[in-house]
């Protein structure tokens, strides 16, 4: 399945076939999200909620093993 065929950050009320997941992260790697979740914030960029930013690598590691 290819990124482009999947909507990873579907407006609020639009994730009903997404499926929940629970992840247990290292302070150092958490701590790294959070920062550059605020550098996405400052910069105005998209993408800053954590779970977009971890949508986000984790379709980019699954694209790497295609």
């Amino acid at each position: 399945m290819s990124q482009a065929s999947v909507d990873l950050n579907p407006r609020h009320g639009e994730k009903g076939a997404f499926r929940r997941i629970t992840v247990t992260l290292p302070p150092e790697i958490y701590e790294r999200l959070v920062q550059e979740s605020a550098r996405r914030k400052i910069a105005g960029e998209p993408k800053q909620l954590l779970s977009a930013m971890l949508r986000e690598a984790v379709t980019q590691y699954l694209g790497q093993l295609d």
